[in-house]
């Protein structure tokens, strides 16, 4: 193995157990490899299968991602080891796109089948599973069905308005309080309590997950 892909593959990996870190939704359940070529994740995303012939929703998922040799010059092989309804999954691939760069990261990878699951992101016109699509053209109005934001975005600082501003008192100086600003997430209005100075353009709702922008605040 060239010394190319290994430090491929180790930066691929240390940049996946952040994103995990991050983000509530996904967790990395096992890989295999030194460094990895291979790796179970499960999803914990709003979607649907087919069961007994009818459409049934489903939360829980597990996919399967493993880097060929020719890896990062050939995209990665994704497939699910549970099932799912949708117009671009098959038992034995997830399109995750026609065209793929090798300085595509395995990160946005991971984030666009979490975007498949949850229908934020589909096709019906070149579909691997031609059922899926029509019941997908006939329902698109309740896409998505699940509206979690897949970017590692940092959580707000804090999820308490009730407290006041703290202050340090010494016997020779007191220091001014911080100065803070009430944030209300749009979607769930769960309130938080953010620095003046906060510097982050965008924040994960705790309570929804939901990604705040902040940039036209």
């Amino acid at each position: 193995m060239s010394n190319v892909r290994l430090r491929r593959l180790a930066a691929d990996y240390d940049k996946l157990k952040e994103y995990v870190r991050l983000h509530p939704r996904v967790s990395l359940l096992q890989v295999s490899g030194d460094p990895p070529e291979k790796f179970q994740l499960q999803y914990v995303i709003r979607s649907v299968r087919m069961q007994n012939q009818e459409i049934v929703p489903i939360q829980n998922h597990t996919v399967e991602i493993s880097l060929p040799r020719n890896y990062p010059r050939t995209p990665p092989q994704c497939r699910m080891l549970t099932p799912v309804f949708h117009p671009n999954i098959a038992p034995h691939a997830i399109c995750v796109g026609d065209h793929w760069s090798a300085g595509e990261s395995l990160q946005s990878i991971i984030i666009r089948i979490g975007e498949i699951l949850a229908y934020q992101s589909y096709n019906i016109k070149s579909p691997l599973n031609g059922e899926a699509a029509r019941w997908a053209e006939e329902h698109c109005q309740q896409f998505p069905l699940d509206r979690v934001s897949l970017l590692p975005e940092e959580e707000p600082p804090s999820t308490s308005v009730k407290s006041p501003p703290q202050t340090t008192t010494t016997p020779q100086t007191r220091s001014a309080p911080r100065e803070y600003t009430i944030l209300v997430c749009p979607n769930c209005e769960a309130r938080y309590r953010l620095p003046k100075n906060f510097d982050k353009k965008k924040v994960r709702c705790k309570q929804c997950e939901e990604i705040i922008d902040l940039s036209g605040a």
